[in-house]
């Protein structure tokens, strides 16, 4: 708390305005126009979200199969901290700060087999985090009152569905029930046993806030016009059918739509979603899951795709107002949950590259229009912003971060 009020008193005159601006909004003003677009360019307010936003949030960092024995180790960030995610000996996957308690070197992620070592002075830790071994700092007592003293510190983490999510705040509110409304989805998939492949998360930042990045995921509106020849065979509006949006709740932490598919178990595939799908129907689906695709946000760090034959998700990371790391098959390569008799299949690699074009053609469709949407955040003509019947996603995406800021203001 002490760290947070800290920060509080240090926010520049730039964020004090704009989190002015939206303590006079409601509900009812999320849903009819646009948040400030400070809160999309100002690198201030960026670092406003990092410190007192994104430091209480439940962060997805990647998935147990990528910690799946002892030894095996995950470096990652959590609102701007290094972060090591460890399998321990005894199996248990924890999230440890990557710093040093010697003298805050970053500790980076070991090879297979070696522990956690301090590149400035070698200073060593298991997985789970306790102090093994520092040169040179006295005789055999010290070394076991140091032993005794001093560790890595243990942040929260909590697996959910395969998701290692981590949050920073000791006193957060558990993740799991905020996620509610996306358990009915599970059940189909889950008897399947999926597995993941997971997205390598790219190095070069996309030159857009991370607001943006999602705000293009979740909107029902867009794909018509942009994503022609892609999207067509999953349209947000179908005679007789169309978009479903799930109602948001306060504490939520999912924000869900669902489109249908003009036939049932289609995918994605080369030239994008199609009758052809690349990753074969899941059997022990239901009929209304083999005919619609789930799109969900998780903001800050996460989308899930819940289409026929997969589940696909993106991991994202702002490292800046306008800079977003981002991994999938729209951006990189991989972020697949698969069941064992997709992943046995001879063609496997075939398919997989099949999908990554399909997610390819989307993505280069939405690159421009996302340049677009962040260079307009700079412009003085910039409108408050008009929402139409197929965007109430979008309302609810501003819903979740009118109340994040407000949480933060109030500490």
């Amino acid at each position: 708390m002490d760290q947070l009020m800290i920060t509080r008193k240090q926010r520049s005159p730039v964020v004090e305005a704009l989190l002015a601006e939206i303590a006079r909004l409601d509900p009812a003003s999320a849903y009819e126009k646009m948040l400030p677009a400070g809160c999309y360019t100002e690198p201030a307010f960026f670092a406003f979200e990092q410190a007192e936003v994104f430091s209480r949030s439940w962060i997805c960092v990647g998935r147990v199969e990528q910690v799946a024995a002892p030894g095996d180790v995950l470096a990652t960030e959590v609102a701007g901290e290094p972060v090591l995610v460890t399998c321990g000996e005894d199996g248990t996957i924890r999230a440890l700060s990557a710093i040093c308690q010697h003298r805050g070197e970053i500790i980076p992620c070991p090879e297979k087999g070696k522990r956690l070592r301090c590149p400035l002075h070698f200073w060593t830790y298991d997985f789970d985090g306790k102090l093994t071994s520092a040169p040179r700092m006295g005789d055999a007592e010290a070394m076991v009152q140091l032993r005794k003293t001093v560790r890595l510190r243990t942040l929260r983490l909590e697996d959910w569905h395969g998701f290692l999510f981590v949050n920073l705040d000791p006193d957060a509110a558990p993740l799991g029930p905020s996620l509610a409304k996306l358990e009915p989805l599970w059940a189909g998939y889950e008897a399947t046993g999926l597995k993941a492949l997971p997205p390598t998360m790219s190095d070069t930042p996309l030159p857009w806030n991370w607001k943006v990045q999602v705000e293009n995921f979740t909107d029902a509106y867009h794909p018509e016009f942009v994503h022609i020849g892609t999207h067509d065979f999953a349209p947000s509006v179908m005679a007789g059918d169309g978009v479903r949006f799930t109602e948001m709740k306060p504490g939520d932490n999912a924000i869900v739509r669902s489109v249908p598919m003009k036939k049932p178990n289609g995918g994605m595939m080369r030239d994008g979603w199609g009758e052809d799908a690349a990753f074969p129907a899941i059997a022990t689906l239901p009929p209304e899951q083999r005919s619609r695709i789930t799109f969900a946000m998780l903001p800050p760090s996460l989308t899930l795709m819940f289409a026929p034959g997969t589940v696909a998700y993106t991991l994202i990371r702002p490292v800046g107002a306008e800079a977003t790391l981002a991994g999938s098959d729209r951006v990189t390569y991989g972020g697949w949950l698969l069941p064992q008799s997709t992943l046995d299949l001879p063609d496997l690699s075939a398919r997989c590259a099949a999908v990554s074009a399909g997610g390819s053609k989307i993505w280069a469709q939405d690159v421009p229009i996302n340049r677009g949407m962040q260079a307009a955040k700079h412009s003085r003509f910039l409108p408050d912003g008009i929402y139409g019947p197929l965007e109430t996603t979008l309302q609810q995406f501003n819903l979740w971060l009118l109340e994040a800021y407000k949480r933060a203001v109030a500490g």
